[in-house]
């Protein structure tokens, strides 16, 4: 793995190897500012002179694969596991809000005529415009995405599900905290179109010439819905998507009449009448939360360097030709530079959550006149707790983890990558005295830590 470099002044270098990085600690001219990936920072004036980083990204519902490559060597390997659980925990706090409303909580002070209007006013109708600003969705459609006196703002300027504005907002984060100096962005736009899928019989010049041929978008769909197997002996190599009803007897490119077989199946369904299994069913939930924010993405990284897109199936062309293995950190690579090959070992990220937002740890029971805030259990939802916050890399007993939560006023949790607890094996309990615990570097919504071998697709 290289060693990140930082500039006196607080700008991104080019990287170095270790040996390099272990005269300068020596000698005293740097010091380590990052642990995971491992950064210093010069403690000298230098010229900053940098050279062009392209920096490529494969988004998916659940990971996510980053990668930089500069004059066709990969400087940066990524692998971002995105929360999932998000829409069920807004569902929970819901839950509790409602519930407590009814509860007769005597210290809450009354919330009636204190609201302010949080939402702006549609210029057009006079209705509540949600994100725009300007003009209200209802307006916006009658007006086919565009309205003539607010011509610049379009549908992509409305707001999102916060489930799917946070993956996003992960994905960018982790962009910005990237240790190189970022000169431009690929992003692989989704390879799914919903409308054709929906709609089969659509026309246009987009389908007719564009670069996403039609049979492209159902093939890779078939593919992905697969899982890139045989759905009767299990087989990843020599894939086809086999019409279940014949495009000569009126089948057509539905998902629900496409299935993937091998060519050894393929052939014996057709020569010998090869018993199919059942068809599953066409839903994405991972692919409709990136189609559905992927403009806002765009949006965003765009802020940080200038941005391009392409797309799945030239990715894939790239990849296939080369012999690379199938994965999200290595699609990043073949994004960001075609002639690049991944290496072996790259940076796992989990997206976590940084705080507890469990309202019913912290909240009065009935009739209490104020909040309970002296019992231990409290103590679970605080952020930080003597010098430690959550997620930060710590050392116990000659092992690396990450601090879970807290227990009490002194004690804590650690976990290792695997998610097991790190604990001391004289005890049974699962509590660690936060005294004996050496704090590593801190982490916010992320936590990192080093793979060390290639990742494979999920």
């Amino acid at each position: 793995m290289k060693v990140y470099v930082k500039s006196q002044s607080g700008k991104w270098l080019m990287p170095t190897n270790p040996a390099n990085a272990r005269i300068l600690l020596k000698k005293g001219k740097a010091k380590v500012i990052q642990r995971t990936p491992f950064v210093i920072q010069l403690l000298y004036e230098t010229t900053e002179h940098v050279q062009m980083v392209a920096v490529g990204i494969d988004d998916g519902g659940i990971q996510v694969g980053i990668a930089a490559v500069s004059r066709g060597k990969v400087l940066f390997q990524e692998e971002l596991t995105l929360r999932s659980d998000i829409k069920s925990k807004l569902d929970t706090r819901r839950q509790y809000r409602r519930s407590r409303r009814y509860r007769k909580t005597r210290y809450r002070k009354a919330r009636f005529l204190n609201k302010k209007q949080s939402l702006p006013t549609c210029k057009v109708c006079g209705g509540n415009a949600p994100a725009s600003q300007v003009i209200c969705r209802s307006c916006l459609n009658r007006a086919d995405g565009v309205h003539q006196k607010y011509a610049g703002i379009k549908k992509s300027m409305f707001r999102i599900p916060p489930s799917i504005r946070a993956k996003k907002d992960a994905i960018i984060r982790v962009v910005k905290q990237m240790p190189l100096p970022i000169s431009r962005i690929v992003l692989e736009d989704l390879y799914f179109d919903f409308q054709a899928m929906e709609n089969p019989d659509i026309s246009g010049e987009q389908y007719q010439h564009g670069d996403l041929l039609y049979h492209k978008n159902f093939k890779q769909a078939c593919l992905v819905r697969d899982k890139f197997r045989c759905r009767v002996c299990g087989a990843q190599t020599k894939l086809q998507c086999h019409h279940i009803r014949p495009r000569a007897k009126g089948g057509t490119d539905k998902l629900s009449n496409l299935m993937t077989l091998c060519d050894v199946c393929h052939d014996r369904h057709h020569k010998e009448r090869l018993q199919l299994p059942k068809q599953k069913s066409s839903f994405y939930m991972s692919a409709a939360h990136v189609q559905q924010g992927k403009y806002y993405l765009q949006r965003e990284l765009s802020k940080t360097a200038p941005l391009s897109t392409t797309f799945g199936y030239i990715t894939g062309h790239h990849r296939n030709r080369a012999g690379i293995e199938k994965s999200h950190v290595n699609d990043a690579v073949v994004i960001a530079d075609k002639n690049a090959i991944p290496f072996d070992g790259y940076i796992k990220t989990n997206h976590v959550q940084s705080r507890k937002r469990n309202l019913h740890e912290a909240t009065a029971r009935k009739g209490r006149k104020s909040p309970n805030r002296t019992q231990k259990r409290n103590n679970k939802n605080v952020f930080t707790l003597k010098g430690f916050a959550r997620w930060d890399t710590v050392q116990y007993k000659g092992r690396v983890g990450f601090i879970s939560g807290f227990t009490g006023s002194s004690s804590c949790r650690i976990i290792d990558i695997h998610g097991e607890y790190i604990k001391n094996p004289e005890k049974k309990y699962t509590q660690v005295n936060l005294r004996e615990v050496r704090k590593i570097h801190g982490n916010r919504s992320t936590v990192r830590y080093y793979a060390n071998s290639s990742p494979t697709e999920s």
